[in-house]
Formats: structure tokens, C-alpha cells, sequence
């Protein structure tokens, strides 16, 4: 009985394990698990998909706008450039216009200089020939009035001896006159001789007073002549101290010179070098990379799942 129990009690127990155990069971779990890491796998793999299409698109994004903002950078410094350029060339027409404009306006001063030196030049050439022409017209006059002056001098000279010729004239005939009546009395002796000698003394005493009248008038005359010849060196000497210098040449007024072309350097054109090197787009990875480590991480989830599976049944057949 004893033995019997043993062996019937070791029937029912290994009857009940056996019933607990069931492979059918076993086989839906591990398909469960499988589908579910299949499903799962699935899921993973666009995910990780979507992500690197996302990473792609933001890398290309970026490299566009990269090349963009390259492209603007170059855009502007070639018109920072061109705008200098054409900064500099109007500088250089304006600097042009203002050189011709001094220009003109510089021989304009000089050509109102030159016109009023040559006003000058010709008012003080003018002005000395007047009073050159003064000069010699009053020398002329001084001239003259000391001519007129002697000459009328003269004249008195002279008729101041014709009367004192006249008047010798006139006493030598009073003389022989008397001496004619004092013969013609018959006079004789020596008071006739005192008679004719008192006449001839008489004579001889205005012939004297004639000459000496005479010279008188000599001395006289040659004095105003002398006078006349002083008082015109005088005048004449006044109209030379009156008259104008020579005004000689007076000096051209300074011509202008041009101004200098002023120089002017554009900048250097731009090279490849001074927009720096393009961008280049980031290294991406492999299309599908994401989605093969997802099913590769997928899969040897499942072949653990299923190798656990499988060494449960193989234990509990044991």
C-alpha cells in the first residue's frame, strides 16, 4: 500500500505537472511577444526614419541658408564696393567742375587786374605827358615874358640914348649957336674968350651929365636885365620842381596758374579670396541607417524572447 501510494502519488504529481504545462500556450506567447516586438520594431523604424528625413531637410535647410547669407555677403561687398567706385568718381567730376571754376574764375582776376593796371599805366602816362606839356609851356611863357621883359628894356635903353643923342645934338648946336652970336657981336678980346669958354665948359658939363645919365641907364638896364634872367630861372625852376616824374613800367599783375589735376585711386577689384570659400553641406548619414538599427534591436529582442521560450519547454519536458 505503502509502495502503491508512493507510485500513485508519484502518477498524479507528474500528471499535474504535465497539465500545467502547455506548449500550445507557450507557442502563443512567444508569437504574441514576437508580433509585438515585430510591431514595435515597425514603429521604432519610422520614427527613427522621420528623424533623420527631419535631420536631412534641417542640414539642407541650413546649407541653403548658409549659401544664401554667402551669397548676400558677396552681393554687398560688390556694391559696397561699386558704391565707393562711383563715390570716388563723382568726387573726381566734382573735383573737375571746381578746378575749371577756379580756373575761369582766376583768369577772370587776372584779365580785371590787367585791365586795371593797364587803366593805371596808361592815366600815369598821361598824366606825365601833361605835365610835360605844362612844363614846356611854362618855360615857353617864362620864356617869353622874360624876352618880352628884356626887349621892353631894350627899347628904353635905346630911346634913353636917342633922347641923350638927341640932346647932345641939341647942346652942341646950343653951343655953336652961342658961339655963332658971340662972334656975330663982334666980340673980341679976352672977354669973348671967357664967353666962348663958358659956353664950351657948359657943353662939356651936360655932355658929361649925358654920359653919366647914359651910363647910369647902362648899369640900370643890365641890372632889370639881370633880374628878368633870375626871376626866370625862378619860374622855370618852380615848373620843373611842379613836374611830374616818369612813372616808368608798373608791374603785370601775377598770372594764374592751372591748378593740379588731383589723382585718385579707385579700390582694387574684388577676388574669389574676399568672399571666403562657400559653404559646404554637413555630412549626412546613409538613408535607412535608423531604421535598420531599429529592426536589428527589434529582431534580437524577439530571439531572446523566443530562445527563452524555447528553453522553458525544453526544461519542463525534463
Amino acid at each position: 500500500m505503502s509502495s502503491g501510494g508512493v507510485i500513485a502519488g508519484g502518477v498524479s504529481g507528474g500528471a499535474g505537472a504535465a497539465a500545467a504545462f502547455n506548449p500550445w500556450a507557450v507557442g502563443i506567447g512567444a508569437a504574441v511577444n514576437i508580433g509585438m516586438g515585430l510591431w514595435g520594431a515597425s514603429k521604432a523604424s519610422d520614427a527613427q526614419d522621420r528623424a533623420e528625413e527631419a535631420k536631412i531637410k534641417a542640414i539642407k535647410a541650413q546649407h541653403q541658408h548658409d549659401l544664401n547669407v554667402w551669397d548676400f555677403k558677396k552681393q554687398a561687398m560688390q556694391a559696397s564696393r561699386m558704391e565707393a567706385v562711383d563715390a570716388i568718381l563723382m568726387k573726381a567730376t566734382n573735383e573737375g567742375k571746381l578746378r575749371a571754376y577756379k580756373d575761369v574764375s582766376a583768369q577772370e582776376q587776372y584779365d580785371y587786374a590787367l585791365r586795371i593796371r593797364d587803366q593805371q599805366q596808361a592815366g600815369n602816362e598821361a598824366a606825365f605827358k601833361r605835365s610835360e606839356d605844362i612844363y614846356k609851356d611854362t618855360t615857353h611863357l617864362n620864356f617869353l615874358a622874360a624876352k618880352t621883359a628884356m626887349d621892353s628894356e631894350i627899347v628904353k635903353l635905346e630911346e634913353s640914348k636917342d633922347e641923350q643923342a638927341f640932346d647932345r645934338q641939341e647942346s652942341y648946336l646950343d653951343m655953336l649957336k652961342a658961339e655963332g652970336q658971340l662972334r656975330a657981336r663982334g666980340a673980341s678980346g679976352r672977354s669973348a674968350s671967357k664967353a666962348v669958354q663958358a659956353t664950351v665948359a657948359d657943353y662939356g658939363r651936360q655932355m658929361a651929365m649925358l654920359n653919366a645919365s647914359s651910363d647910369s641907364m647902362d648899369r640900370n638896364t643890365h641890372g632889370v636885365l639881370d633880374e628878368i634872367i633870375r626871376d626866370k630861372t625862378s619860374a622855370d625852376l618852380t615848373a620843373w620842381a611842379s613836374k611830374m616824374l616818369d612813372p616808368g613800367v608798373l608791374p603785370m599783375p601775377i598770372k594764374p596758374r592751372p591748378i593740379p589735376v588731383a589723382s585718385f585711386m579707385l579700390p582694387r577689384a574684388l577676388q574669389d579670396y574676399d568672399f571666403g570659400p562657400m559653404p559646404v553641406e554637413g555630412a549626412m548619414p546613409a538613408g535607412g541607417v535608423g531604421s535598420d538599427m531599429a529592426w536589428a534591436t527589434a529582431l534580437t529582442s524577439m530571439g531572446t524572447s523566443l530562445a527563452g521560450s524555447i528553453n522553458t519547454y525544453v526544461q519542463s519536458q525534463n
